[in-house]
């Protein structure tokens, strides 16, 4: 789904404020710096799905109710069609990923069978 960067940086602003939270306070929780985390706010840098949980544990909201107050006003056909691109990307990714280990684990099988003959070529 594609996300709206100025609806994103209104709903994290309006979940952190309603808490009290300073900008610094929720970037300490992440691990970020201020700055760091004012990029992120104000939409300059990508939010990561790890730390868009981190703030909805932070502030008690449910990653749900960001969702679906960013996604307001937009057509469902159309987060539909986002969505399945993004999961087209996703899949091509995973199956990338897919491939090299199991090409990395052929590796290492071949790696650990020849330890294995050299360990038993010395016990004889």
């Amino acid at each position: 789904m594609v996300l709206h960067t100025d609806k994103l940086s209104a709903v994290l602003m309006k979940a952190r404020t309603s808490k009290g939270y300073s900008q610094t306070y929720v970037a300490k929780h992440l691990r970020i710096s201020q700055k760091a985390y004012s990029y992120i706010e104000s939409g300059h840098t990508r939010l990561e799905l790890s730390r868009f949980l981190k703030i909805a544990q932070l502030t008690e909201t449910h990653p749900m109710d960001f969702i679906e107050k960013i996604s307001e006003g937009t057509p469902s056909w159309e987060c539909r069609i986002s969505n399945e691109t993004a999961m087209s990307k996703d899949i091509e990714n995973l199956a990338a990923q897919i491939r090299f280990l199991k090409s990395e684990n052929s590796f290492l099988r071949v790696t650990i069978d020849k330890i294995l003959q050299k360990e038993e070529g010395k016990d004889v």
